[in-house]
Parts: structure tokens; sequence; C-alpha cells
């Protein structure tokens, strides 16, 4: 009898061992990030010609002229195929660069050559970028008036250069963009029908344009997913002429998964972003997206692949360049981690948090973890 209850006790013992067992495993798979199928990229721009370090350079050293041959030629491209548009968008992002020294140069820019529709646009996007700035990210509740103020007051100065760039170039796609841009941060949905209706006309197979209406369309901004749906199939009639029109219908999973990942939900936050990139094709905001997210699980590997294919469709930027930085620097390696950082300063002010990951990156052999981030989507 003493036997029977031993031989029980023990296959009891075997009963609760296998349940653990069976426990452990389902919660490494429940904890394991969400597999993302990458096939092969699909690059649909021609090689990108702009550098954004350069251009600021230039801007620096007043070579207003080099300036304008420079953006003329990226513009007449543009006009000759839509497909060229994403270099251009490239070179004037550049003049987004919040550095209080460039005032001057652009001002003086504009005053030297005030035929330039390139002036006027630079100068354009520079206060436009400093409107943001000056507003800051936090929510309305949290935000004063007098940031709202001020940030209207930069965009509104904005806008007139970018109307002024449209009246010598009304093919200017960036131009109209970035009065959609200034109309969405002020809320003012009359100026922002009128400035998209214009763009029609004069530049329709803009992706540019199309990019600022749809993140207008965000429920953040008073629209819905419904609308953004719309829009973006409503663009796909443009889409034999302009092949990466397609990825404004990745645009609404992309926003939802912005939102699960502001609420921590990384896993859900990637399921999302999958179904942006099946949706829209290969478009860099996805992957970027979907890079914060594999990162705040821990995923470096998944992150800087998706990094890299985001880099590769949209170079130069500085969102992808920060978390490229922090990525290396999980890897462990700490030369790649300060060549972005390095990359980034040509065209970016880095915040706290960036110069304080850069020190521990100089001093790698005796830094600690980096500090936890306060960016992100």
């Amino acid at each position: 009898m003493a036997a029977g209850i031993r031989r029980k006790s023990a296959n009891i013992l075997w009963i609760v061992l296998g349940l653990v067992l069976v426990f452990v495993v389902v919660a490494k798979i429940s904890n394991r990030p969400p597999t993302s199928v990458r096939g092969s990229l699909k690059v649909l721009t021609p090689p990108f010609t702009a550098n954004k370090g350069e251009l600021i350079q230039e801007l620096r050293d007043r070579k207003f002229q080099v300036l304008d041959t420079k953006l003329n030629s990226y513009q007449k491209a543009f006009e000759q195929n839509a497909l060229d548009e994403a270099n251009l968008s490239l070179a004037f992002e550049a003049f987004t660069f919040t550095d209080p020294e460039l005032s001057a140069p652009l001002d003086d820019w504009v005053k030297s050559e005030p035929n330039s529709y390139p002036a006027h646009l630079a100068r354009a996007k520079y206060l436009i970028a400093l409107g943001w700035q000056a507003r800051g990210h936090k929510f309305t509740d949290k935000t004063s008036e007098q940031q709202f103020n001020e940030m209207t007051r930069l965009v509104g100065e904005g806008v007139k250069d970018a109307v002024a760039a449209i009246t010598l170039n009304p093919k200017s796609s960036i131009a109209y963009a970035s009065i959609i841009e200034a109309a969405r941060a002020a809320s003012d949905h009359k100026t922002l029908q009128i400035a998209y209706s214009a763009s029609l006309k004069k530049v329709p197979l803009s992706l540019s344009t199309r990019v600022n209406v749809i993140k207008a369309l965000e429920p953040r901004w008073g629209g819905s997913y419904d609308a953004m749906e719309k829009f973006a199939a409503d663009a796909q009639k443009y889409a034999g002429q302009n092949p990466r029109l397609v990825s404004l219908k990745g645009f609404a999973k992309d926003d939802e998964g912005d939102i699960a990942s502001g609420d921590s939900d990384y896993r859900k936050a990637i399921n999302f972003y999958n179904q942006a990139l099946a949706e829209g094709g290969d478009f860099a905001l996805a992957y970027e997206s979907r890079a914060w997210a594999y990162y705040w699980l821990g995923s470096y590997d998944d992150a800087l692949e998706d990094l890299t294919r985001s880099d590769r469709l949209r170079p130069q930027n500085t969102t992808t360049l920060e978390l490229m930085a922090y990525v290396y620097f999980h890897l462990n390696h700490p030369q790649n981690t300060l060549a972005a950082i390095e990359e980034y300063r040509r065209f970016g002010l880095p915040g706290a948090d960036l110069v304080s990951l850069e020190r521990r990156a100089q001093n790698f052999g005796s830094s600690a973890a980096p500090p936890v981030q306060t960016g992100g989507n």
C-alpha cells in the first residue's frame, strides 16, 4: 500500500512538472515579438542625389547660386518624373533644421535672390518647423495659449513664403504641401482645402501634398480612419503614373499602430504595422514605426532590419538616425552609434538623451545601458 502511495505521488509530481513546463513554454511564446515577414525591398524612387548636410553647409557659406542651381534641378527632375519628388522633398527637408544660426542666411538668400522660388520655399520650411517647435509635443490641454499663438505666427509667416514660391513656380509641390502642413497645425481647414485643390490642378501626381492631407485626416486631428482610407483609395486613380501613391493605403493602419504604441501595446502595434506594409507596400514611415515597437520590446535585430529598410527608402532622416544610434548601442556597436549621431548633427540638433548616449558610446567600455529614451512614436 505504501508503495502504491509513493507511485501515485510520483505520478502527481510528474503531472505538476509537466504543467509547469507547458506554462513556461506558453509564456515564452506569448512574450515573443510578433513575426514580420520581409520580402525583397521594392524601391520605386530613382537614386537620391540630394544631400541635406551639404545643402545646410552651402546655406551657412551663403552659396545661394549653388543652392538655386541644385534645387531647381531637383524640381525640374520631378516635373519630368513624379517619382523624383522623393529627392526633391528630401532636399527641402534640409531646411527644417531649426538651428537659430540659419535664420540670417535664409533672410539674406531671399533678399539677394527675391525671384528665387527655392529661397522662399527654404525659408517657409524653416519657419513652419520653428512653428512646430514653438508649439511643443504635448497634448492640447497641456499646451499654453502663448505657445499656440507663437506657432500660428511662425507658420503664418511660412505660408507667405510658400505662396511666394508658388507664384514663382506654380508646379512647386513642396510649397503646396507646406501650406497644407501649416494649415493643419493651425486647424485652418479652409486654407488646407484651397491649397490641396490648387495642387491637384498644377501637380496632380504629387505624393507630398497627399501625405500632408491624409495626416490631417487622422482621428487626432478631427478626422477618421474611414476618411483616411477613402482619401487613399481616391488617389489610386493616379497610381499608374505615380506608383508611390499606393503607400497611402497603409497610412490608416500605421496610425492605428502609433496609437497602440502610445498605449505601450507594442505587439498589437506591430500587427498594425504589418497590415500597413501589406496594404501600402514598402514605405519608410511604416518600417520606422515598426522599428520603434521592436526597439521597446528589446528585439534589436528586428529593429535594425526595419531601420535599414526605412533608411534605404527615405535616407537622412533624423528620427531614423536617432533610433539607429540606440539600437547599435544595445547591439554593442558603439562606433556605429557615434557614426549615426555624427550624421544626425549635420542637419539636426540632438536632444539631451542623444547627447548622453553619445557620451556613453565614447566611453563604451565603462558605460552602463543607455538611459530610457523619452522620444518615440
